[in-house]
C-alpha cells in the first residue's frame, strides 16, 4: 500500500511538473488592433505573457518553430508587408523578412537549424527544399513523382533530427493513405513510401510530430465509416518500418480540433494539440506518451499556430553536443524505465566514470567506479523525466538516453 501511494504520489508531482516544463508559442487574433504573440506554460493560467507584434494577419497552418535559435515564424501578413514572420522566444524581438520558398508544410532539424519544405509546384510533383534562413538560402534537394495527387496534406511533417530524416503522411493516387521518409543529408536523393495500414474505412492522419528521444512518429488519427461520418479521433503510432498505424488513446470527449495546433515537448514526451470538446470549449490536451494517458485543462482564447519551444532541448542534445556521434564504444542499461535500481553493463577494463545529466542540462550524479562489468546505481530520490547517462572510460564517452519514473 505504502508502495501504491508513493508512485502515486510521484506520478503526480510528475503531472504537475509538465505546467512548468512545457514552454509554448502561438498567435491571437484577437490582440487589439494587431496580432500577438502569446508564450506560456502549458496547462498553466498564471504563465500567460502577450505582446504586441507588427502584424495584422497569417496564413493557416505557417508556424514552426527553430529550437536550434529560439525562433518562433509563421507567415505573415502586416500593413505594408508579406513573408516570413520571426519571433526571438528569449529576446522578444520580431521581424518580417521576404522567404518565397517558405510554405505552411515545413519542418525544422533541431540539430542544424536548417527548414525543410514541400512543395507542390505542379501537379503531381512533391518537390522538397532545403532553406537556411540565416542566410536565405535555398536548394532543391529532389522532387517526387505522385501521378495524380494535386495537392499536400498540412500539418503532417515530423522530423528526425538524429538521423536527418524528413517524414511526411499525404495520399497516393491510388487513393491510399502513405507514409513518405525522406533522408535529407544524403548527397543522393532517395526516398521510401509505405502504404499506412489504417485503422477505418477511411482516415485523415495530421499533426504529425517526431519523438527525438526515442524516435517514434505520432499524430492524430481522425477515422470515418463508409459513408465518410466522422466516428472518432485518437493519438496513434505511425510504425515508419511496417506502416503499422497503431492506437496510444482514444480522444473521446473532443468532436473537433483546432488546426495548426499539435506540436511535441523532447523533454518530457508530452504530445499537444488543441480540442473542441461536446460543450463548445477550446482545451488543450496534454497526451503523455509514455503512460498512453492524457490531462486537459487551460488553453488561452482565440490562440492558435501553437508550437513547443523546445530549446532546452536542442542546447543539452545537439548545440552543446552536436548531431549524435556514432558511439565510440557500447554499453546498456536496464531496465529502462527505470524506478529504483538501475544496472550498467560496462564493457571497458579500466576505471569508469558515470554521469547523469537531467533533461535540463543539470548533472544529477557523478561518480567514479573500478573496473567491472556491471554498476549499480540507486535512483530512487531522482525526479521523474528523462536524463542522459554518459559513460566515461580510458579517453571515451558514450551516452544512452534514460526514463526515470
Amino acid at each position: 500500500m505504502k508502495k501504491t501511494i508513493l508512485y502515486t504520489l510521484i506520478m503526480l508531482l510528475y503531472s504537475m511538473g509538465i505546467k512548468a516544463q512545457i514552454n509554448l508559442v502561438g498567435v491571437a487574433n484577437n490582440y487589439p488592433d494587431n496580432i500577438g504573440i502569446v508564450k506560456w506554460q502549458a496547462l498553466n493560467p498564471e504563465s500567460v505573457t502577450t505582446f504586441p507584434s507588427i502584424l495584422n494577419g497569417y496564413y493557416f497552418a505557417s508556424s514552426a518553430f527553430d529550437s536550434y535559435n529560439s525562433k518562433y515564424y509563421i507567415t505573415g501578413i502586416s500593413a505594408n508587408n508579406s513573408g516570413l514572420y520571426s519571433f526571438n522566444t528569449i529576446t522578444n524581438q520580431e521581424n518580417l523578412a521576404s522567404a518565397s520558398l517558405y510554405t505552411n508544410i515545413s519542418e525544422f532539424d533541431m540539430s542544424t537549424g536548417i527548414m525543410y519544405n514541400l512543395k507542390l509546384e505542379t501537379d503531381e510533383y512533391i518537390s522538397i527544399y532545403a532553406y537556411d534562413i540565416n542566410t536565405n538560402q535555398d536548394s532543391l534537394i529532389g522532387v517526387i513523382y505522385e501521378p495524380g495527387v494535386n495537392g499536400i496534406v498540412v500539418d503532417a511533417i515530423g522530423f528526425d533530427a538524429n538521423n536527418g530524416i524528413l517524414y511526411y503522411v499525404g495520399f497516393t493516387n491510388d487513393p491510399a493513405l502513405c507514409l513518405y521518409a525522406i533522408p535529407v543529408r544524403d548527397n543522393q536523393f532517395s526516398f521510401t513510401r509505405t502504404i499506412l495500414n489504417t485503422t477505418a474505412p477511411n482516415n485523415n492522419i495530421t499533426s504529425v510530430n517526431f519523438d527525438n528521444v526515442n524516435e517514434i512518429l505520432y499524430a492524430r488519427n481522425a477515422t470515418f465509416d463508409e459513408n465518410y461520418n466522422y466516428t472518432g479521433s485518437s493519438v496513434v503510432e505511425i510504425n515508419k518500418t511496417s506502416g503499422d498505424v497503431i492506437s496510444r488513446g482514444e480522444l473521446v470527449e473532443f468532436p473537433y480540433f483546432v488546426g495548426g495546433s499539435s506540436s511535441f515537448d523532447q523533454n518530457t514526451g508530452t504530445f499537444l494539440l488543441v480540442g473542441i470538446d461536446t460543450s463548445n470549449m477550446a482545451k488543450m490536451i496534454a497526451f503523455n506518451t509514455y503512460e498512453n494517458t492524457y490531462v486537459t485543462g487551460f488553453v488561452p482564447g482565440n490562440v492558435s499556430e501553437i508550437v513547443c519551444d523546445n530549446t532546452v532541448f536542442v542546447q543539452n542534445n545537439y548545440v552543446i553536443t552536436g548531431v549524435k556521434p556514432e558511439q565510440t564504444f557500447n554499453f546498456s542499461i536496464y531496465p529502462n524505465p527505470v524506478s529504483d535500481i538501475l544496472t550498467i553493463d560496462c564493457p571497458t577494463v579500466g576505471k569508469a566514470t558515470v554521469q547523469l545529466i537531467s533533461a535540463f542540462g543539470k548533472r544529477v550524479f557523478m561518480q567514479d567506479f573500478a573496473s567491472g562489468k556491471k554498476i549499480e546505481l540507486n535512483l530512487s530520490s531522482l525526479s521523474p523525466g528523462v536524463y542522459t547517462v554518459n559513460l566515461t572510460s580510458e579517453g571515451k564517452t558514450a551516452s544512452e538516453k534514460l526514463l526515470v519514473r
